[in-house]
C-alpha cells in the first residue's frame, strides 16, 4: 500500500463522525429523559398538593354552609332570634278566663304578668321581632 487514498480518509472520518454523533445523541436522549422525569415528579407533587387544598376547601365550605353556623351568625351579628315561644291570642269572651266582659281583660293582664315573670314574655311584647327561617 503506497498510501491511503483521499476517499478512504474521508470515509473513515465520516464513520468516526457518525459514531460520535450516535454517542452524543444517546447522551442527549438520557438527559432529556431525566428532565422530563423530574418535571413529571414535580407535576405529580403539585397535583397532590392541589388535591389536598381542594379537600381542605371543601371541608371549610361545608363548615360554612352548616345551618348552625348561619344561625349563630344571624343571632350574634344581626340580633335575629327564632320565634320559639308561640304568641298566645285570647278571645274576648273566653269562658276559661272567667266571666265575660271586663274580667277577661284583667285575666289577660294577669296571664301576661305571669308570662313575663317566667321569661315567656319575650317576643313582640318586649319590642323584639321574632324571626322564623324555614330552611335558610
Amino acid at each position: 500500500m503506497k498510501g491511503l487514498k483521499l476517499r478512504t480518509i474521508v470515509g473513515l472520518f465520516l464513520l468516526v463522525l457518525c459514531a460520535a454523533g450516535v454517542l452524543v445523541a444517546h447522551v442527549w436522549k438520557q438527559n432529556a429523559y431525566v428532565r422530563i422525569s423530574m418535571g413529571a415528579v414535580r407535576l405529580a407533587k403539585q397535583r397532590a398538593q392541589l388535591r389536598n387544598d381542594i379537600a381542605l376547601l371543601e371541608v371549610s365550605v361545608g363548615g360554612l354552609k352548616k345551618i348552625s353556623r348561619i344561625e349563630a351568625l344571624a343571632k350574634g351579628r344581626f340580633g335575629l332570634e327564632y320565634g320559639k315561644a308561640p304568641v298566645l291570642v285570647y278571645l274576648g269572651g273566653d269562658a276559661s278566663l272567667g266571666d265575660e266582659g271586663g274580667s277577661a281583660r284583667t285575666a289577660q293582664a294577669g296571664m301576661a304578668g305571669r308570662r313575663e315573670t317566667r321569661g315567656e314574655g319575650r317576643g313582640l311584647e318586649s319590642g323584639k321581632v321574632a324571626w322564623r327561617t324555614n330552611g335558610l
